[in-house]
């Protein structure tokens, strides 16, 4: 049996040039010590191939169907690798965890010639810490700012310091100097200050990158305060400056926590949402990708609930695979097409749902694509099951977004006040559309509902 499976890889290659089978490549990254996931868009009795122990090949047989091919395996990634998904219905996901850098290769899912190809690219983790949260100096005088950058996987390249504008809320980079700055490097990430002036007075965060292109910045930032020993009072100035900010703080937070006793919180997301800015004058086609589970009551909250009340009632686009993936396209390019064109992600979560299989690759795309846009593609979590039956069921993937973003709970039964608590959350956490787009929106709702009665 060993003897073949080193065969099945030059089969497969020879007769996919052969016949001329369907073949789709994609390029996934990874962290070192995070977990991924590798969904085969083929459904059947699959054969996963990955980096093989010893080449030529270069591919070996990692496993068929859900049972692992352990011999061939690299001895380093065994213990990491299963294979996951809805084995009922022919899915079968690969799953690496603990990411290292040697797991970096080709793997590839085949079902009767046709293959999907996942070139995996693992890049190291990087940490920033400044040494301590605040320092004192003196006009004229030095100080150096103390910073740590670790780098386990790759070795870091280039550090440098950022201070911040008080005058507008933003960051500017200090330019080393032979009179003002010295040069931040990887062996000595600390800046030291000279001839300091009050305007130095302020935050400072050190930032940093390493080879494998991963570039991080210090979590906490560093407080420079400068003193004028000429003027022995503007000490107790500032002692007194802090007090009085103290004081008002506290006062503002009493008034906050009174105000939230007699208002709902549902009053602050309005008046969040009246200070954001538009959303729908970008390109993007849809206000938001639906991710849910073809099951009998998952499909019934989407086409008898969600989709009236969002697209019919308030004029919101919404992508659902049922109506909107092009056929003949590949399941997961559909699904990377339809997020990246969609200002927000919903996931209508339930048991099912956690079950695997194309929600696990929804869900991962989505939350890539909220990092790489520095959050301007929202995740709306929608659970139609308690909160406590699924948190057991969820992945690392999971949690880490349920943990960043606000998540809403459908209320069965007939509540109304509570059901309109609902749908009031998740209209403000929609794109916010232009005055003109509403008026349309109000408009077309009328027409149809005069068309109802």
């Amino acid at each position: 049996m060993d003897i073949q499976y080193k065969y099945i890889y030059s089969w497969v290659v020879v007769c996919s040039y052969i016949y001329d089978f369907s073949t789709a490549e994609y390029t996934v990254t990874g962290h070192v010590h995070s977990s991924i996931i590798l969904n085969c868009s083929l459904d059947g009795t699959i054969t996963w191939y990955g980096p093989a122990k010893n080449p030529p090949p270069h591919e070996a047989v990692y496993s068929w169907k859900n049972q692992l091919n352990a011999p061939d395996i690299p001895d380093n990634l065994r213990p990491r690798l299963s294979v996951v998904g809805d084995f009922y219905h022919g899915r079968y996901n690969l799953k690496i965890k603990k990411l290292q850098v040697t797991d970096q290769g080709l793997y590839m899912c085949e079902l009767k010639g046709s293959i999907d190809k996942f070139r995996l690219k693992v890049i190291g983790d990087l940490t920033v810490e400044v040494s301590k949260t605040s320092y004192v100096g003196t006009i004229g005088g030095s100080v150096t700012l103390g910073c740590i950058v670790s780098s386990k996987t790759s070795p870091v390249s280039h550090v440098c310091w950022y201070f911040l504008n008080q005058s507008n809320g933003s960051y500017i980079l200090l330019k080393p100097d032979i009179i003002k700055y010295s040069k931040a490097t990887p062996n000595n990430p600390s800046l030291t200050i000279q001839k300091l002036e009050l305007s130095d007075d302020g935050l400072y965060i050190c930032s940093a990158t390493n080879e494998a292109g991963v570039t991080g910045n210090s979590t906490t930032s560093t407080h420079l305060t400068v003193i004028n020993n000429d003027k022995p009072d503007s000490t107790g100035k500032k002692i007194a400056y802090i007090f009085v900010s103290i004081c008002c703080l506290l006062v503002l937070v009493i008034i906050t926590i009174l105000t939230l006793k007699k208002k709902k919180p549902i009053f602050l997301l309005q008046i969040a949402h009246r200070f954001q800015k538009v959303e729908d004058d970008d390109s993007k086609l849809w206000d938001a990708f639906v991710s849910f589970k073809s099951e009998e009551e998952d499909i019934q909250f989407v086409f008898q609930n969600l989709y009236p009340k969002l697209e019919k009632q308030l004029g919101f686009k919404l992508c659902i695979h049922h109506k909107d993936f092009l056929p003949g396209k590949a399941i997961t390019a559909n699904i990377i097409d339809a997020i990246a064109n969609s200002r927000r992600t919903i996931m209508i979560i339930s048991k099912e749902y956690l079950q695997g299989g194309y929600t696990t690759f929804e869900y991962e795309v989505a939350h890539t694509e909220m990092i790489n846009s520095k959050s301007k593609h929202k995740i709306i979590p929608i659970f139609l099951d308690k909160f406590d039956s699924c948190q057991g069921l969820m992945d690392e993937t999971l949690k880490c977004i349920v943990q960043s973003v606000t998540y809403i709970t459908w209320p069965k039964g007939t509540n109304q006040k509570a059901a309109d608590s609902f749908w009031k959350r998740l209209e403000l956490a929609m794109p916010k559309k232009s005055k003109k787009d509403r008026t349309d929106c109000c408009e077309n709702s009328s027409l149809l509902r005069r068309s109802m009665i």
